[in-house]
């Protein structure tokens, strides 16, 4: 910010900050791209039902080992943010289906059979 407002007032800003100026657009869009991925994820963890919690840890670990490069070794000047987003969409889209596969079963199958067992008569008194 303050790279363009020395621009515009005329002043001589350093070659690394017009570099930064020139990308700002590309950095916000990464900067959104990542918003949205970190968003995604905690409403995707919402969505778990606590029974499966457990058995879903293994994949909780997974995204976070995905998500790990962002918060230890990526910086805004990496070339390799394009690849590194591309990766967190793909693994989120696979938790989601997890997720909502195991939410469908449980719904559907699990609970409707249960509700159909608890209703037999099993002795006729």
């Amino acid at each position: 910010r303050e790279a363009k407002c020395l621009d515009r007032m005329g002043i001589d800003i350093p070659e690394s900050a017009k570099i930064a100026l020139f990308q700002e657009e590309k950095f916000k869009t990464f900067y959104r791209q990542l918003h949205w991925a970190l968003t995604e994820y905690d409403r995707i963890v919402s969505e778990v039902i606590p029974v499966t919690a457990v058995i879903l840890r293994p994949h909780f670990n997974d995204m976070e080992f995905k998500l790990r490069p962002g918060m230890i070794t990526l910086t805004w000047t990496s070339m390799n943010i394009d690849s590194y987003i591309s990766h967190i969409h793909a693994g989120l889209k696979k938790l989601q289906e997890l997720i909502s596969n195991i939410n469908d079963i449980i719904e559907h199958r699990i609970e409707k059979n249960l509700k159909v067992v608890s209703k037999t008569l099993l002795v006729d008194l």
